[in-house]
C-alpha cells in the first residue's frame, strides 16, 4: 500500500507547487459544480460551491456494497459489507491552484452483516465444534460507526481556468470506530446454553479485533466534474 500511496502523495504535492505561479481566476464560468466518480468507497456523486480561490465546500455521497468470505477464530463467515454514506467536506487549496487538502465528516451505513458458515454439518465457535443442528444459524454485524471524520489530499482543476469540465483525484482515510463493535447471536436449541453464550461472546471479541483493519478505511477516488 505504501509503495502506491506515498509516490502518489509526493506527485500531488509537486503538481500543486509547480503550478502555483500560474494559478488563474476562479470566478468564471461559475461557482457551482457537480461530479461523478468511482473509488475504493464505491460510486461517488458530489456537488460543490467555490467560496473563494482557496476554499471549496463539497457535499458528497458514496455507495458501496460487496460480499466477502473470511475466517475469524477458526470460524468461517460470509460477510456482506454496506458502506453507503453522505457527508460534507472543506477543500483547502493553499496555493489557489489544483492541489488540495480536504477534511470533513461522513455519515450513514458503515457495517458488515456476517453469517457463520457450517462445514460438514458442524460450526466452530471460539475453537469449539458444535453441531449445526444444535446451534442453528449464527448471524451478526460489525459496525464501524455511523458518523466519522475523513481527511485527504488530492488534485482538482474544476475551478482553475475558464473551462466547464474538470478532473478530481483524491487519496485519504475514513477514521472509523476502532475497534468496531461486533454482535452475534444463534437461534438453535442450544442458543441459550451458558457455555454456548460464552463462546459466542468470545467470537464477538474476535470479530471486533479482526475487523479492526477496516476501521481506518483507505480512500482513492477519481472523477469528472462540471462547473456552472
Amino acid at each position: 500500500m505504501k509503495r502506491i500511496v506515498l509516490p502518489l502523495i509526493a506527485g500531488l504535492v509537486a503538481l500543486g507547487l509547480g503550478s502555483a505561479a500560474s494559478a488563474q481566476s476562479w470566478s468564471d464560468p461559475g461557482r457551482f459544480s457537480v461530479g461523478l466518480g468511482v473509488g475504493s468507497n464505491g460510486g461517488v456523486a458530489e456537488a460543490a460551491y467555490e467560496i473563494d480561490p482557496h476554499f471549496v465546500l463539497r457535499a458528497q455521497g458514496a455507495f458501496l456494497d460487496f460480499s466477502h468470505h473470511f475466517t475469524s477464530n477458526d470460524t468461517a463467515y460470509s460477510g456482506s459489507a454496506h458502506f453507503n454514506t453522505g457527508g460534507l467536506s472543506l477543500d483547502w487549496h493553499p496555493f489557489a491552484n489544483t492541489f488540495l487538502i480536504t477534511g470533513g465528516f461522513i455519515s450513514g451505513d458503515r457495517k458488515v452483516d456476517v453469517h457463520g458458515q457450517p462445514v460438514g454439518g458442524s460450526i466452530v465457535l471460539n475453537h469449539v465444534t458444535y453441531s449445526a443442528a444444535d446451534i442453528g444459524s449464527v448471524n451478526g454485524q460489525i459496525n464501524y460507526g455511523s458518523t466519522v471524520p475523513v481527511a485527504g489530499i488530492g488534485f482538482d482543476n474544476t475551478y482553475v481556468g475558464n473551462h466547464h469540465w474538470g478532473v478530481r483525484a483524491l487519496v485519504g482515510v475514513e477514521f472509523g470506530r476502532h475497534p468496531p463493535t461486533a454482535s452475534l447471536h444463534a437461534n438453535g436449541p442450544l442458543a441459550s446454553d451458558p457455555t454456548v453464550i460464552a463462546d459466542i461472546q468470545a467470537e464477538q471479541q474476535s470479530l471486533g479485533h479482526d475487523g479492526g483493519a477496516f476501521s481506518y478505511y483507505p480512500i482513492g477516488q477519481l472523477g469528472l466534474t462540471y462547473r456552472f
